[in-house]
Order: C-alpha cells, then structure tokens, then sequence
C-alpha cells in the first residue's frame, strides 16, 4: 500500500492535470488570453502533472526496486507542502504579473520565493531518492523495513 504522501503526491498531480487541461480549454477557446495564461499552463502541466505523480511513484516504488528502507514520512510531507505552495504561487503569480506589473513590481520576488520552494522540494526528493538507491548514507536515517517479511528475514539474519 502506498504511503500517505506518496498517495498525495499522485492526487495532486491528478488535480493538477485537471487544471492545467482547463487552461488549455481557456487558452483554445479564447485566444487573447494566450498571453496570459501560456506560462501558468506549462508550469502547472511539467511540474503540476508529470513531476509530481513522478514524485509519488517515485517514493513508492524506488525504495521497494532497490531493496532499501522506506523514505520517511517527514520528507515526503515537507517535500509535498513547498512542492504545491510552490506550485500555487508559480500558478498564480504570472497572472499577476500580467495584469497588476506596473503596480506591484514585487510580485518578481514573490514568483522567485515560490520558485524556491519548488527548489527545495526537488532537492529533498534527490537526496531521498539517491539515499534509497544507496548513493548517499546518513547517519541520522534509521532503517526502516518495507513490509513485514522483510522484518522478519532481519530479525533472522541478527538471531543466526
């Protein structure tokens, strides 16, 4: 059974792709908004729909291929909350732009902001998922095993 946040992650990706076909609909339906809505559209199909269901699927089954602890529910939750405050905020923040830039030039650094958390998110992924290909070690990572067999060939092994 999938983790909680890797279930997220997928639900995310799905609404995301919801969202990013209703931009797409805007945009063929009403061309002059094209302008305004291109950039908000790509954002939210590459890393609202592809990256985050690669995320999910990702933190399910990479831990499971390679043989290695389960990655933690704490990265995996900070992981999904910067990804879509992130990816609210890089929704969002072009259309702003567009409509209000003269007014409110600091929405470049809003945008940079939610650009970094979309950032930090994808650096704790890589760092997950290379300590589960076991590239990286840690000595803060306490293993985890992913089922109960694999818990009990463990405890086996250490009794023999």
């Amino acid at each position: 059974m999938m983790s909680y946040y890797s279930r997220l992650f997928v639900i995310s990706s799905l609404f995301y792709l919801l969202i990013g076909g209703i931009l797409g609909i805007f945009m063929a339906t009403f061309p002059s908004l094209r302008g305004i809505l291109h950039f908000p559209h790509a954002h939210t199909m590459v890393i609202g729909w592809i990256s985050m269901m690669i995320f999910g699927l990702a933190y399910h089954v990479i831990p499971r291929f390679s043989g290695s602890p389960l990655i933690a529910d704490c990265f995996q939750k900070l992981h999904w909350w910067l990804a879509n405050i992130g990816m609210i905020g890089m929704m969002s923040i072009p259309i702003l732009q567009f409509l209000f830039y003269t007014h409110l030039p600091s929405l470049n650094v809003l945008f940079f902001t939610f650009g970094l958390f979309q950032f930090l998110g994808m650096v704790i992924f890589v760092v997950q998922i290379l300590k589960a290909l076991k590239f990286l070690t840690s000595p803060f990572s306490k293993p985890k095993a992913c089922c109960n067999s694999c818990e009990d060939q463990k405890t086996k092994f250490n009794t023999l």
